[in-house]
């Protein structure tokens, strides 16, 4: 039987959302813990054998008792072996505010299967008669120029059982580190490392891109569940089944239920406005917070559609944010309010109005006539 792992990360436990009105503040902060503990009832579901969070499951060394308590709460759940948690550059494990490991551990005490692994030691399991070994690589500090995983090549390794690295932290060319912070590994060092695979965190995106296959030398489980609008994917995590020589499959999961967009357009017509609204509704609007950056000039007609759409979406999105920066478009009857017929603005703007070859010319040239007129 191969061993199989659920594999998460920065989930980030403890985020404030203070920017947001309470309400969706509370949503927020719950579908931390709730999209986690969908996670482990899955891997329940495929009697994962490890379940193994690669860093930052908390935001913060000064997360709330009460966060950690029901953090220890769900991950209790899990059915499995073991719990296997590596401290990562937001929960780093020393220093004087390394306090939140303690805290953690004393709200484990009565768990069995439950373990943080702060010291760079090989932790083994034996499974079924298959060995399993972690080497875990757990971030010392927020910020760090040298990876922690130096030490892995160095220990011994048995080539018959499955061997998995754990460590958080930029991979070059996976991330961008260009101050070099952040622990940052090289893929040619984790491929040399002589282990079944690893399981990273700290990028939010997950790697491999694809969905499903066979063998890779690590892996990056992304966030859980995404926390802001720079993360364009709605959650991810995957499952594993490994044997000692290679991951024989692995899949991506999608625990997330909340989604951040933002849609970034330019309007000129009803049919870009048509062609926006139905952007918009491929998303779920109950479960989705959309921020909307939109520019362009709009007849009057098209802006009244334009506002019929906000409105509908308005009454429908989990939360709408819209920074409108669409001004008017110009057409005969404003030129006609504004100057004098015979004006040379008049006849210039009109000859503008007319030409379909250049449509934005006569607001363009508009707003610039604006601008050097006495007010």
């Amino acid at each position: 039987m191969p061993i199989r792992i659920v594999h998460t990360a920065d989930n980030h436990i403890g985020i404030s959302y203070r920017q947001f009105q309470e309400d969706i503040r509370r949503q927020l902060v719950s579908e931390r813990f709730e999209a986690l503990s969908r996670l482990v009832r899955t891997a329940n579901d495929r009697d994962a054998d490890f379940f193994v969070v690669a860093g930052d499951l908390f935001d913060s060394p000064r997360v709330k008792v009460t966060d950690i308590d029901r953090t220890v709460e769900l991950l209790k759940e899990f059915s499995g072996e073991a719990v296997l948690i590596v401290p990562g550059n937001h929960d780093f494990v020393s220093g004087p505010e390394s306090d939140l490991w303690r805290r953690f551990q004393r709200a484990c005490e009565s768990v069995n299967n439950i373990e943080v692994l702060t010291e760079p030691v090989v932790r083994e399991f034996e499974v079924n008669g298959m060995l399993i070994q972690f080497f875990p690589c757990p971030c010392p500090s927020k910020t760090g120029r040298d990876s922690t995983i130096g030490w892995v090549g160095s220990v011994q390794r048995q080539a018959a059982a499955v061997r998995i690295g754990i460590a958080h932290g930029n991979v070059n060319g996976l991330g961008l580190d260009d101050a070099d912070q952040y622990f940052s590994m090289e893929r040619e060092v984790l491929e040399a490392a002589g282990l079944t695979t690893w399981l990273l965190g700290h990028i939010h995106v997950p790697f491999p891109m694809t969905d499903s296959g066979e063998h890779s030398p690590y892996f990056m489980a992304g966030i859980h569940t995404p926390d802001s609008v720079r993360v364009r994917h709605g959650g991810s995590a995957w499952y594993l089944e490994c044997e000692p020589d290679r991951v024989l499959r692995y899949e991506k999961l999608g625990p997330g239920r909340i989604r951040f967009v933002r849609i970034e357009r330019e309007l000129r017509n009803d049919t870009d406005v048509a062609a926006f609204e139905q952007e918009c509704r491929k998303f779920d609007p109950g479960s989705t917070i959309l921020d909307l950056r939109l520019t362009g000039h709009l007849s009057p007609g098209d802006r009244l559609k334009f506002r019929d759409v906000l409105d509908g979406l308005d009454q429908k999105f989990l939360l709408l944010t819209v920074e409108d920066n669409i001004r008017d478009r110009i057409d005969a009857a404003r030129i006609a309010s504004t100057y004098p017929a015979d004006s040379l603005a008049a006849r210039l703007l009109t000859a503008l109005v007319n030409d379909s070859e250049f449509p934005e010319a006569a607001t363009l040239a508009y707003e610039l006539i604006q601008e050097v007129s006495p007010r």
